[in-house]
């Protein structure tokens, strides 16, 4: 089935021509199912639309939220369910699925591939390095790209095809429709996550700002519009990319800095041992060139570790001892060097704020006498026809990377709304690009986009599998909703055991809302006391698990399905019995 394509802004609320296509072949999947659990015939107009969400929680989502289809499959819940919404680690599960178009006839194999992929390490370093070199190259490279890399090597596989190429498995029915989940970082920033502007989606068929009616279609997504009219064309993101931009929320800026200085240290390594081959061709520069970019690499390494101490607060006292030895070894640098003497002198009277901004600062310096040693000091675009290949690639990375850091810079991507007629957000209409980054750092469940009122949503199942508090998401849900005037069901806290949680709480509305059915992952039930030793061993900053781990969390996983699939079934009935149900 063909996906959409608009070349303009689509400003309105309702759902795409593909959603509105692809729900209604579901809708017929989904009066079969009750057909069969019930055995009375539903007309399809009075079917109630079921959500599954997914919540945030790196690879432990991504597997928890397999093992939770698996099981709904397994009990003749999953035909019923009308969307699958992801936030983080559970659209990696979901961008995996899809890749099958009948992946919901398919889970058991699907469930065994998946241990055999994450526990046998099939990933490709030049993979990585191709990527990182052809992303550099673009206007719009942002630490997403680097962290692209980093869920490659969490998921060890390369997705490099692109969202649209799974309409089939969105469109015809035979899976749930599903919405990956991002959002604006600068609103999120301004506003927070109760701003409608803050929540943005991602279908097949289009992407946009769910509650501000602003949509672009997919097949477009990242492309140059001005005036709500296409400009100029651009490569389309691959499932990968997408991968990082969705899941890059497992941890604090801390974590995150953490992991991506050890990816930059492995990969350069890898980079370096590449260029040595490459200076022995014909077109080389010798080992100079190669000796001062070795020495360059370092030098940015030192400003990465100097930045993670600006950051965390750890003592910088070792990187400054190691980055004044290099800076000093070398009369061309003795701006750096004095810079650099200046930075550690002032380090302890400034702030965290202040202490970034140097580091930016040095950066500089050091970039600009950088190029000096190589001789070249015309732009970027200048020095890539000049320098060698090999070269050319890590300086390119390093500093762009660098620079990413530095501003903490994610998702940058051209914004489709940009001078766009009928847009009230100046943030939209005036800056040419914008930055998504992962949902979860909002609300770490997609309530947002499922509460849209088109998506007539009568029943949530809604599985938690973040750290900490188990009921953050829906009490943070239940806030938006209040402010955004959002009919939702009174969270009653006092029922609500953070420490011990049980393995299902229902909370009901009136006629104008949904019912919500909240699973924690890990609860009295299927963990009996030990959810803190689960809590810890399945941490959100875990990269990799054992088969036994894996395995182990599928079937807690699975546990919360089977042990209330009856009372996911009595809600259904209920709502199909009940004046409420919503009507197409």
């Amino acid at each position: 089935m063909a996906t959409e394509v608009n070349n303009e802004v689509r400003l309105s609320s309702d759902l795409s021509e593909g959603e509105i296509k692809a729900t209604k072949n579901r809708r017929g999947r989904v009066q079969m199912c009750l057909l069969e659990e019930f055995g009375v015939h539903f007309d399809e107009n009075s079917v109630p639309n079921i959500v599954v969400l997914g919540s945030g929680g790196g690879l432990r989502a991504m597997i928890a939220l397999l093992g939770t289809l698996v099981e709904l499959k397994n009990q003749n819940i999953l035909d019923a369910v009308m969307y699958l919404c992801g936030v983080s680690g559970s659209t990696w599960c979901m961008s995996m699925l899809y890749t099958d178009w009948k992946w919901s006839e398919k889970l058991k194999s699907l469930e065994e591939n998946l241990i055999k992929i994450l526990t046998v390490d099939s990933w490709d370093i030049w993979k990585a390095i191709e990527y990182l070199e052809e992303s550099s190259e673009d206007e719009n490279y942002s630490l997403t790209d680097v962290w692209a890399c980093v869920v490659y090597k969490i998921l060890h596989q390369f997705d490099e095809n692109k969202l649209t190429d799974y309409s089939d498995a969105s469109d015809t029915g035979i899976n749930p429709y599903p919405i990956y989940a991002a959002v604006d970082k600068e609103k999120l920033t301004e506003a927070g996550a109760s701003s409608p502007e803050t929540w943005f989606e991602f279908t097949s068929h289009e992407a946009g700002y769910t509650a501000l009616g602003a949509f672009v279609s997919t097949e477009n997504f990242g492309s140059k519009f001005e005036n709500g009219k296409l400009m100029e064309k651009k490569k389309k993101k691959t499932i990968c990319y997408m991968q990082g931009l969705w899941g890059s929320a497992f941890g604090s800026m801390e974590e995150i800095l953490k992991a991506i200085l050890d990816y930059i240290k492995w990969l350069l390594q890898s980079l370096l041992s590449s260029c040595e081959t490459r200076i022995c061709s014909p077109y080389g520069y010798g080992h100079e060139s190669m000796s001062n970019t070795t020495e360059f690499s370092q030098t940015v390494l030192l400003l990465l570790e100097l930045q993670l101490c600006a950051v965390s607060g750890r003592d910088p006292e070792e990187v400054f001892n190691k980055l004044l030895k290099i800076l000093s070894e070398d009369e061309k640098k003795r701006a750096s060097y004095q810079m650099c003497l200046k930075v550690h002198k002032t380090w302890v009277m400034n702030t965290k704020e202040e202490r970034i901004e140097s580091c930016v600062n040095l950066c500089k310096e050091i970039e600009k006498e950088f190029r000096e040693c190589l001789g070249q000091e015309g732009t970027p675009e200048e020095m890539s026809r000049s320098l060698h290949a090999g070269l050319w690639s890590i300086f390119r990375i390093l500093i762009k990377t660098m620079k990413c850091i530095l501003n903490w810079m994610w998702g940058t991507t051209n914004n489709f709304l940009y001078k766009c007629p009928n847009i009230q957000s100046s943030h939209l209409l005036e800056n040419k690009t914008i930055s998504l980054i992962d949902a979860g750092l909002a609300i770490n469940s997609a309530y947002p986009l499922v509460l849209k009122k088109q998506r007539q949503t009568d029943l949530i199942l809604s599985f938690d599998f973040s750290s900490g508090d188990p009921f953050e998401t829906v009490e943070k849900a239940a806030d938006y909703c209040q402010k955004n005037g959002i009919p939702f069901p009174k969270i009653e806290k006092e029922e609500m055991d953070k420490e011990s949680p049980s393995d299902c709480y229902i909370f009901r509305g009136d006629k104008s809302c949904p019912t919500v059915m909240h699973f924690p992952l890990f609860n009295e039930v299927n963990c009996s006391d030990k959810i803190e030793e689960y809590r810890s061993n399945f941490s959100t900053f875990n990269m990799s698990y054992s088969e036994t781990n894996i395995k182990d969390l599928l079937a807690k996983a699975k546990l919360n399905v089977s042990n209330n699939s009856k009372r996911i079934l009595q809600e259904i009935q209920l709502l199909l019995s009940s004046s409420y149900t919503n009507k197409f």
